[in-house]
């Protein structure tokens, strides 16, 4: 029998952690948290720092892996990377993960392909960033060169905001550097892609909408396909191959996000896993047919032979999510309702307790979500609304009860 090791035991890595049990495999996952729910489907349990690349290697070798992986997380891809190195088992190489893992490698990966950049510097000091935001004129965004889930991300608007926030943006930074760019605003792109014995192609392209809330970049909805002019879309597209090929991806699956500011479009990251929030696991799927989960774990041990046919399938698809206010949650209604519904699909809705405390919602790890599909997107946003409308959530506030956050 195959042993697989995945790392990360979130809800999110649960449909890649049964699908390797459904495929015969054992799974031995690996995760620093020994209440996550991934867990409860593993065969052997570890409970580890996924970014400890020495300790999973010895976990690894202990129990005899044939293949490593993970997916909708990027904390763990150099990991999975340097073990597979380590092992001779496939996988995409550590200088790769550490390309897909830097947010200023990315950017000077673009320049040397002759990709358009905004204006950009790794920074470890506050003068240095000073400097830089006093050469730009206009906003800048900080964010750490190496982390994900948006924390520590900040928009800046004078030298008093970028001394306020800088030493939290490097606080959350592995290598204590921070990357400062240039601010723009306009439509946001996501592309997932797929990458087998490095021919790459692109697999959807939506549209993003973000939360409404200071310094919170976190998506409210994601909706596929987008509903740019397909002109503007073939040329996203083409821009993620450009990237995605130039970066020497082997294997795997890819999620990039790009922003299109005066009719140029430039990438805000790319990453070599696939998206959260079930983009990977679930809209995809719903999207195109392929079954994410079984691809990754045949590349992860050597048994996938051939680059999958993928064909669109003409379903429009979303994930909705939502913040709750901080406090306590006093009464939940509709979660049945919703979750009958033949047009959802998963969700985290079962992770919300009358009497649980909510958490500050400082970045994405914070949402709660719901997968939802349609025949058109007219039809995706009356059901979308549907579900807004019956779900009742009333958190008890130091300001009163509240309801979700969807904006």
């Amino acid at each position: 029998m195959s042993r697989v090791m995945i790392l990360g035991a979130s809800i999110l890595q649960i449909p890649l952690i049964k699908q390797a049990r459904e495929m015969g495999c054992e799974t031995v996952v690996v995760a620093p948290n020994p209440d996550e729910p991934g867990f409860q489907y593993a065969s052997h349990s570890v409970f580890a720092d996924v970014s400890d690349k020495e300790t999973v290697l010895r976990y690894a070798i202990e129990y005899e892996i044939s293949g490593i992986i993970t997916d909708q997380t990027d904390i763990p891809v150099r990991t999975v990377a340097f073990v597979a190195d380590q092992m001779g088992l496939p996988g995409i190489g550590y200088e790769t993960a550490c390309l897909f893992t830097d947010k200023f490698l990315m950017r000077e990966r673009c320049k040397e392909l002759g990709i358009p950049t905004l204006a950009y510097e790794l920074v470890d000091s506050i003068d240095a960033a000073v400097e830089f935001f006093e050469n730009i004129d206009g906003d800048v965004i900080i964010k750490p060169v190496d982390n994900q889930g948006s924390r520590g991300v900040f928009r800046v608007s004078s030298v008093g905001d970028l001394v306020n926030k800088f030493e939290q943006a490097s606080g959350f930074s592995k290598q204590g550097t921070v990357l400062i760019e240039q601010y723009v605003t306009g439509r946001e792109f996501v592309v997932e892609g797929l990458a087998f014995d490095y021919e790459f192609g692109n697999l959807i392209c939506g549209d993003t909408y973000y939360f409404d809330i200071e310094d919170v970049f976190s998506a409210t909805t994601r909706v596929f396909p987008s509903t740019a002019d397909p002109k503007i879309v073939d040329r996203v597209l083409e821009q993620n191959k450009r990237i995605i090929t130039g970066f020497g991806l082997k294997q795997g699956i890819t999620h990039s996000e790009f922003i299109m500011h005066d009719g140029e479009i430039y990438l805000i990251e790319t990453a070599a896993r696939g998206g959260g929030v079930f983009i990977s696991s679930d809209l995809i799927s719903i999207s195109t047919g392929l079954n994410t989960e079984e691809f990754l774990i045949n590349i992860a041990l050597g048994r996938q032979m051939n680059k999958p046919e993928i064909a669109s399938r003409g379903t429009v698809c979303c994930y909705i999510a939502f913040f709750l206010p901080v406090g306590e949650i006093v009464s939940i209604q509709g979660v049945e309702e919703v979750t009958r519904m033949p047009f959802t699909h998963r969700h985290s809705l079962d992770t919300l307790k009358t009497g649980m405390r909510t958490r500050p919602f400082s970045d994405k790890t914070a949402r709660n979500f719901v997968i939802v599909s349609a025949d058109s997107h007219e039809e995706l946003a009356e059901r979308v609304q549907l579900i807004k409308d019956v779900l009742k959530i009333q958190v008890s506030t130091e300001l009163g009860l509240a309801g979700p956050i969807w904006e």
